[in-house]
């Protein structure tokens, strides 16, 4: 199994979500992925936003705090030989 390193921002609705994707993809930022929250995460039917380098995440919260909303958590997703870690990052939103 591939090495992986990989970032969740979780937004407080799916619709923030949605929204935020649609307006990312309109810029041209092509390095964001709406994905379905993952059940360790969230519980319930949710949409988060995935990236692979925390850089983005300058991005993410000026576009989130354009709408007035905020990112709820922030989550760094890492699997190294088949063991799947992960790391809570609030303390950067």
């Amino acid at each position: 199994m591939k090495d992986e390193k990989y970032y969740i921002a979780v937004f407080k609705s799916k619709n923030y979500a949605i929204q935020i994707q649609y307006i990312l993809e309109n810029l041209g930022y092509s390095c964001f992925q709406l994905i379905s929250t993952p059940c360790e995460l969230k519980a319930g039917c949710s949409y988060s936003i995935k990236f692979k380098d925390i850089n983005y995440l300058e991005i993410l919260k000026r576009e989130t705090s354009k709408l007035n909303t905020d990112i709820e958590s922030l989550y760094c997703i890492e699997r190294k030989n088949g063991k799947k870690t992960i790391k809570n990052l609030n303390y950067l939103i």
